[in-house]
């Protein structure tokens, strides 16, 4: 009898990559034809052994040693690997040891030259790329980058950034951007809903963890002013907000692909994101799953997400001026936002269905196990 293949799951579970671990999960973990095991890293991680001078000074050191950590229970109960999948590179960087014996797979929305250059602070401190410490750091990444079997960035600028920052060849990279459950991610029929509500205000949705890096300030200074009054802008968010308007209603603790926050995206009609820096929009996905137009800052790889005109728009950070507009014309068009919104669900399920992505990761996991075996039998 033949025992399906092994494949390690690691996730680093920072913002919206949250999500992605859970719906790869859902949709992995219960197939017959692999044995899968599952390792999500946190943010800042509290194993004794990342409380270990130097591993303790520096976040990337942490997050190898945890999964390094993590991993020793696992291949010594099931053995090695047959490959594995690693959502982000600093949960990888400092295990040589691994890389050698196991092939594997790396996905990421970002990386670290790109937010360099796009100022993405939030992701990398801010350095000198031309500095002796970056030279160092950029030669060590591209190591990881050059031992993947193949790499999965989210978005097109991303795949460019491998390319030229790190001198990848093309035709290891292909462009897989995360799915989105579209059974559990459904579109109502809005017309009727309207039909049904008549009187209900205009309803903005923001989900963002962090309110002021996400640009939920601006949109809390449009509530405040007199011709968005009568309108309720919803906040899912982590953050304290302050000083809000009576139509700003804030919602916590609500949990990812929740039915709570599900219910949101269905009783909205915009979904607003004016994010100061991004990469990519799990969120924004969602919304456009659930049949809303979208209004975003076209940050990171947010353009490959959002079609200016045709399932939203796209604006400049702290452009709080067409932000108004947009809404504006939003508000005063129902055609128009049904019409986005048909658009951006049928976006989703043509390029964001996590049917799809599984489908794709699966067949470069087997074949990153094949090739390993061709290598041994070499």
């Amino acid at each position: 009898m033949t025992h399906p293949q092994h494949f390690l799951f690691a996730v680093w579970m920072v913002g919206g990559i949250q999500t992605v671990f859970y719906n790869l999960k859902e949709a992995i973990a219960k197939r017959q034809d692999v044995r899968s095991s599952w390792l999500p890293i946190e943010m800042y991680p509290d194993d004794w052994v990342t409380k270990i001078p130097p591993i303790s000074l520096n976040g990337t050191w942490r997050n190898s040693m945890a999964t390094w950590w993590r991993m020793r229970p696992l291949e010594k109960r099931f053995g090695r690997f047959h490959a594995a999948y690693f959502l982000e590179h600093s949960i990888i960087t400092f295990l040589w040891g691994f890389r050698r014996r196991v092939p594997f797979v790396l996905s990421t929305d970002m990386t670290p030259l790109f937010c360099a250059r796009h100022e993405l602070w939030y992701a990398v401190p801010k350095f000198d790329p031309a500095s002796l410490s970056s030279r160092l750091k950029r030669a060590i990444t591209r190591k990881v980058y050059m031992d993947a079997f193949h790499l999965l960035p989210w978005s097109a600028v991303v795949k460019e950034s491998f390319i030229k920052d790190y001198g990848i060849p093309e035709d290891r990279i292909t462009v897989l951007p995360p799915g989105i459950n579209l059974k559990r991610w459904q579109s109502t029929d809005r017309e009727a809903d309207y039909a049904a509500a008549p009187g209900k205000p205009f309803t903005v949705l923001h989900v963002g963890w962090d309110l002021h890096r996400k640009g939920g300030d601006l949109l809390i200074t449009l509530a405040s002013e007199p011709e968005f009054r009568d309108a309720e802008f919803h906040f899912v968010t982590s953050s304290e907000v302050k000083d809000a308007p009576p139509n700003v209603f804030v919602h916590k603790d609500l949990k990812p692909n929740g039915e709570p926050l599900r219910q949101l995206y269905q009783q909205a009609d915009v979904f607003a994101l004016p994010t100061r820096a991004d990469t990519f929009s799990m969120v924004a996905l969602e919304a456009m799953a659930s049949g809303l137009p979208v209004i975003i800052s076209s940050v990171g790889g947010i353009s490959d997400i959002v079609v200016e005109g045709e399932t939203g728009y796209l604006i400049k950070p702290e452009d709080i001026t067409t932000l108004r507009e947009r809404l504006r014309l939003l508000r005063s068009d129902r055609a128009l936002r049904l019409r986005l919104g048909t658009h951006g669900r049928k976006r989703v399920e043509e390029r964001f269905n996590l049917h799809h992505h599984v489908e794709i990761l699966m067949k470069l996991l087997t074949d990153a196990s094949r090739s390993r075996r061709k290598e041994q039998a070499a």
